[in-house]
């Protein structure tokens, strides 16, 4: 059965499509419309379940309601547990969210970019890899409402939300060695992402400050795109130069090492601990041991929410960026 326009409605009834059209948007009052008329047009459009078109009628009003929540993996419990905050947040606020997982590539970053502004999304909130600044440096050109969170460019210009990354990462592995741990090493993703680099640097720091070598074969890279077999390997390359202790730039590789430390290096499990960036509730009860840096996810959330309306209702440029401190949770 075809879907009813204003205009068919207006043929049907024998009235004008202004004079329907003013019923439907509640100005049959104002526009002196008599109460006969509009109940038999509103008596009507429910007779025939009439549904108004919202693509038309949000490009009418320049406005859509929608935001576009943009990070690497939505399956990542630190994204999606920010993401499910957010939502609730907007929806408080009348509006909808709409998610997409870049996998850390650039070409579905801006693909991903591409679709959400032709959907006129009226805002955005990102978690950029800021491999290719080309796209965002077109749309902060446009002053379009953006805010960043998790992640920054020194270079690029724009609002961010924060978590302070090489100090907390340098008192986690600081809070290691001081209960024994001498020979430490690493696991990390995609380490070209600042973040990340910032966590590497407060490793190194703090292996530096406390006198202990740092042995770059010990620092080893997960391939993002195959994250459970590659963390597997380069697991299994730290726990045969036998480190006492794994330091993890984020939380998904924590609990992949942790499924790899269980089937595969059960006979080392009590030897060596981990401490992961990122917390997660399965570390309260793992083995090995995982102290993490805990992130403040309502604070983020609040605070992207805050941010992207500020921007979105001033329809200007502002910067602000915000550094959240972490909670340190050891696990003994």
């Amino acid at each position: 059965m075809k879907k009813k326009s204003i205009k068919d409605i207006a043929q049907e009834l024998g009235y004008s499509k202004t004079t329907v059209s003013f019923v439907l948007n509640n100005k049959g009052d104002e526009k002196n419309i008599s109460k006969k008329t509009q109940e038999k047009i509103l008596a009507y459009v429910r007779e025939v379940n009439y549904q108004p078109n919202q693509i038309a009628k949000s490009l009418k009003k320049g406005k859509t309601n929608t935001i576009g929540y943009l990070i690497p993996d939505i399956s990542n419990p630190f994204y999606a547990k920010i993401g499910r905050l957010i939502e609730d947040l907007l929806a408080d606020k009348g509006y909808h969210l709409i998610i997409g997982s870049t996998d850390e590539t650039q070409e579905k970053e801006d693909l991903l970019l591409n679709m959400f502004v032709n959907r006129q999304v009226d805002g955005l909130i990102l978690a950029s890899s800021f491999e290719n600044l080309g796209m965002l440096n077109t749309l902060a050109a446009q002053r379009f409402p953006m805010v960043f969170f998790d992640r920054e460019h020194p270079d690029f210009f724009g609002n961010y939300i924060l978590v302070e990354n090489k100090n907390a990462m340098k008192g986690a592995v600081q809070k290691a060695i001081k209960h024994g741990a001498k020979k430490i090493g690493l696991l990390s993703i995609t380490p070209n992402v600042y973040s990340l680099e910032l966590r590497i640097d407060g490793y190194r720091e703090a292996l530096s400050d406390n006198l202990i070598d740092i042995d770059n074969s010990l620092i080893r890279i997960v391939d993002n795109n195959n994250l459970k077999e590659s963390t597997k390997v380069q697991l299994k390359h730290l726990v045969e130069d036998q480190v006492d202790t794994i330091v993890f730039t984020n939380n998904q590789i924590t609990a992949h090492a942790i499924w790899a430390m269980n089937i595969f290096h059960q006979e080392k499990i009590d030897d060596i601990r981990f401490v992961s960036f990122d917390n997660l509730d399965l570390f309260d009860y793992s083995k090995p041991k995982v102290t993490s840096v805990a992130q403040p996810i309502e604070k983020i959330a609040h605070y992207t929410v805050d941010i992207l309306e500020e921007v979105m209702n001033k329809k200007e440029c502002i910067s602000k960026r915000i550094v959240l401190e972490p909670k340190l949770i050891e696990r003994l």
